[in-house]
């Protein structure tokens, strides 16, 4: 794993005097950063945390001793760490990181930080904003419970081992774009209260997506799925976009939006599309396996749908589709933009006419 490096140029802060080549910031009115003051300095330090208390430790390299030291000194009566405006920036955590059930009251920023083990934020909340733009986690990381209170950022971080995000909410949007999930991803029972943004996102283990509740929109624009993708049962208020995704092994779709796009999105696989009162656009897609579309005609259990007035799935557009076969089931196809032919038939056959296709495609006679 390489390691986040900053360099000395890109530091916007008063460097550590007492040990040369440390980035951390220095402790005013020290010299030194929290890692490296002198006893009688750190005791100063110490003194000046409480709970809600600001806690800047922009490019320290964090060892256990501080990082549990500072969050015992802000705990507050009911047993969590409390933090008011909290500065990680470019800082090295301990591969004993347990921030689990902290409370930021501030903003925070973890931008360019590396976590070297496993990362617990467990249960813990985030009432400004949170950055974690161009992290590293070097292994597990658990943000599972946690609550995220205004706009958080995850781009272009990369989580080396599992992430998981089961039971998270997030109350307004929350950004992942361009991050990779190297391991295994889970939003499992996850909320979010406005965009799930996943553009250019790269998922390397399995991407798992159950009981989830987007307010707006879910986008995976560009996305690259390496080992499948279940997306679903989820409930996307606005819509959902796989538009020019890639997925590897197979792509399966259980939802309740009002648009659902897929255009020029590429399936390494079968691909289904479970879907309750969605828009479907397919137009450019390609799948090497067969692709079916299914209209669901009872709501999607433990997932809360909108009081949407009752409306079948509609099939908008299949021009320039790539599939062997695409059978569709109770689903409008009054106003599909239809090819002219399909491009492509398995085993090598010449095309058939564009009525016999549509007969062997629909499952119509």
């Amino acid at each position: 794993m390489v390691l986040h490096e900053s360099s000395p140029a890109s530091l916007f802060w008063p460097r550590c005097t007492a040990v040369p080549g440390c980035t951390g910031r220095a402790a005013e009115p020290a010299g030194g950063c929290p890692a490296h003051l002198d006893p009688r300095e750190f005791e100063r330090f110490m003194d000046a945390l409480r709970p809600g208390a600001e806690v800047d430790l922009r490019g320290v390299t964090v060892p256990s001793w501080l990082l549990e030291a500072v969050l015992d000194a802000v705990t507050g009566r009911d047993g969590r760490p409390h933090l008011g405006r909290t500065r990680f920036d470019g800082a090295v955590l301990p591969s004993d990181a347990a921030l689990r059930g902290f409370c930021v009251e501030g903003d925070s920023s973890f931008d360019g930080a590396c976590f070297l083990g496993v990362a617990s934020f467990h249960d813990a909340r985030f009432f400004g904003n949170a950055s974690f733009r161009d992290v590293r986690f070097g292994r597990d990381a658990s943000f599972e419970g946690a609550r995220f209170h205004r706009h958080t950022s995850f781009e272009q971080t990369v989580f080396t081992g599992a992430a998981g995000f089961a039971e998270a909410r997030w109350l307004v949007d929350a950004s992942f774009r361009h991050a990779a999930f190297v391991g295994p991803a889970a939003f499992d029972h996850a909320a979010f209260g406005r965009d799930a943004a996943m553009e250019g996102t790269s998922f390397g283990g399995e991407a798992a997506f159950r009981r989830v509740r987007v307010a707006r929109h879910a986008r995976f624009e560009r996305a690259k799925f390496r080992r499948g993708l279940r997306l679903g049962p989820l409930v996307a208020i606005g819509g959902i976009s796989l538009a020019d995704a890639v997925v590897h092994g197979g792509l399966h779709v259980h939802a309740a939006a009002r648009r659902v796009t897929a255009r020029g999105t590429t399936v390494y696989g079968d691909a289904d599309f479970a879907l309750r009162y969605a828009d479907l656009d397919l137009a450019g897609a390609a799948f090497t396996g067969a692709a079916s579309v299914r209209s669901l005609p009872e709501p999607i259990p433990g997932v809360m749908e909108p009081s949407w007035p009752p409306a079948g799935v509609r099939l908008t557009s299949v021009q320039r589709i790539d599939a062997p076969l695409l059978q569709v089931t109770g689903v409008d196809l009054g106003e599909c933009a239809l090819p002219r032919r399909p491009e492509r038939r398995a085993g090598g056959r010449p095309p058939a006419p564009r009525r016999s296709w549509l007969r062997r495609a629909t499952g119509r006679s």
